[in-house]
């Protein structure tokens, strides 16, 4: 069993005890405290769940062979920072891990795998049985003794793991997704009687790539003093790329809020306590995508995730629809990527199950360009990053938007 399922199986567990302690009418202390303390444990199994996704540590069968140990090792000792030095400095040249790496996956010398951007870390063990992970190589001793961390941008955190959209890495060339779309015609033939056959019905994405763009630049002089490059840059660039693939899958042209991809489900007066909780859960398991209010996840607009924790059943009770909502879904979260809040309405999403019903595939190589030009008088080099990507909801059912309304 890998970590991931280790995680999701006990993120089965505390919904199960949610549930059964939420549906308990009389509240002891002792209750509210167990709920509490398992809703904050959720939470936390959720974040480490999404990273291990993110990550790649899926749960799916893994060969244990030299080549596959050989491309751990690869991996874990190739280096972000080496990469971005050979772009800066064109004479320097990539090699050792880093170099054999890029060759392995057929990059050009200013190529990043994802793997590197991504952090993934692949579950190899030496001879003693130890599992072996990534660790960020540290800045030499005599250099920037004085630096302190470097404190990251803040972006959204993703969501995409948490719908469970696929992102594959894939090779060069347009990406095939094949979906079969016929359901097998099932009876109860009586003996000797004949039974209808089903003709298989199958659907073919074809993705082509599609350019997600960033630029940042730095002076010279920073970067001849400045520590931590390696991981700044890494986690900088996992972080930025992988928000604008979230924006992509949320409101892009393919996205899940944008036009009529889904269907809409208009609110006609302000959403109520039993409308959240209908509309919002209950009232969207469907017995074949969701079998019950476990399989529900909710990504939701700050606006009506504030409206949320503010509707109340009654007056007579302490607890918010937003409250209820945690209880019982898998989990609630709230995007910037949502479209803002218009005319006091918002649309939200309800992910119903975890099958591959969306798709987000990534091309391997993410492409850095140098520009020594540009701001060469002010002693600043610009570095661009291109990463190519693919949206595309393959079985709509899988989703449901909803338009919450919040005033009159």
């Amino acid at each position: 069993m890998t970590n991931l399922q280790r995680l999701q199986l006990r993120a089965s567990e505390i919904r199960s005890r949610l549930a059964e302690l939420g549906g308990t009418v009389d509240q002891t202390d002792e209750t509210r405290a167990e709920i509490e303390t398992l809703r904050t444990e959720y939470q936390d199994v959720e974040t480490r769940s999404q990273a291990l996704m993110i990550a790649g540590d899926e749960p799916q069968p893994r060969q244990d062979d030299a080549e596959h140990r050989e491309l751990a090792q690869l991996e874990r000792r190739a280096s972000v920072g080496m990469i971005f030095d050979s772009v800066v400095n064109s004479g320097r040249r990539v090699d050792g891990e880093t170099a054999e790496l890029q060759q392995h996956l057929d990059l050009g010398a200013n190529q990043v795998p994802i793997s590197l951007i991504a952090g993934s870390q692949w579950e190899t063990r030496d001879e003693g049985g130890e599992l072996e992970t990534r660790a960020v190589t540290p800045a030499p001793s005599n250099v920037g003794q004085n630096q302190q961390p470097v404190i990251p941008y803040v972006f959204p955190q993703s969501v995409g793991a948490f719908l469970g959209v696929d992102m594959p890495t894939v090779g060069v060339g347009e990406s095939v997704f094949p979906v079969l779309t016929s359901e097998l015609s099932v009876g109860a033939p009586a003996e000797n009687a004949t039974q209808a056959e089903t003709t298989g019905a199958f659907s073919a994405e074809v993705l082509s790539p599609a350019r997600l763009q960033a630029s940042f630049f730095y002076s010279r002089e920073d970067r001849a003093s400045f520590a931590g490059m390696d991981a700044a840059l890494r986690q900088n660039l996992n972080e930025g790329l992988m928000d604008a693939l979230d924006d992509q899958i949320i409101s892009g042209t393919n996205g899940l809020l944008t036009g009529t991809n889904l269907a809409n489900h208009a609110a006609s007066a302000v959403t109520t306590f039993a409308n959240y909780i209908d509309q919002f859960a209950y009232g969207r398991v469907d017995g074949r995508y969701a079998a019950n209010a476990g399989d529900i996840r909710l990504v939701m607009g700050s606006a009506a995730y504030a409206h949320a924790g503010e509707t109340y059943r009654n007056t007579n009770v302490d607890r918010t629809a937003l409250d209820r909502l945690m209880e019982i879904v898998a989990g609630i979260r709230v995007s910037a990527h949502v479209p803002a809040e218009s005319s006091n309405k918002q649309n939200q999403i309800i992910r119903r199950g975890a099958r591959r019903d969306m798709v987000a595939p990534i091309w391997e190589g993410i492409t850095l360009i140098p520009d020594e030009v540009t701001k060469a008088d002010e002693g600043q080099i610009k570095i661009t990053a291109v990463m190519l990507h693919a949206v595309k909801i393959l079985r709509a059912d899988g989703f449901y938007k909803q338009e919450t309304q919040h005033a009159t």
